[in-house]
């Protein structure tokens, strides 16, 4: 996944699945890539009923790094196994 994240334009995106105890559902982690910095944002996992599927909630959390390789390292820690991630 390293290599997703240093490879990274500024109008993309990875989604993961979070493993933390303080978001509804275990929460959503987004990594991007913005003027020469890497993003960080944990937020909620909230239930839809009406689409029938998790979206992002709030309690949102901004972490930045220099770095890929300190963004992932950051990530690991947090992300739920197996990975589940989207690219977007």
């Amino acid at each position: 996944m390293l290599d997703f994240i240093e490879a990274l334009d500024e109008d993309e995106g990875i989604r993961a699945d979070a493993d933390l105890k303080n978001h509804s559902n275990g929460g959503f982690i987004f990594i991007g890539y913005y003027r020469g910095n890497y993003c960080v944002n944990i937020c909620d996992k909230v239930w839809n009923a009406k689409i029938r599927k998790h979206v992002t909630g709030g309690n949102d959390e901004w972490y930045y790094f220099d770095t890929g390789k300190e963004a992932w390292r950051f990530v690991l820690k947090e992300i739920r196994r197996p990975l589940r991630a989207w690219l977007y």
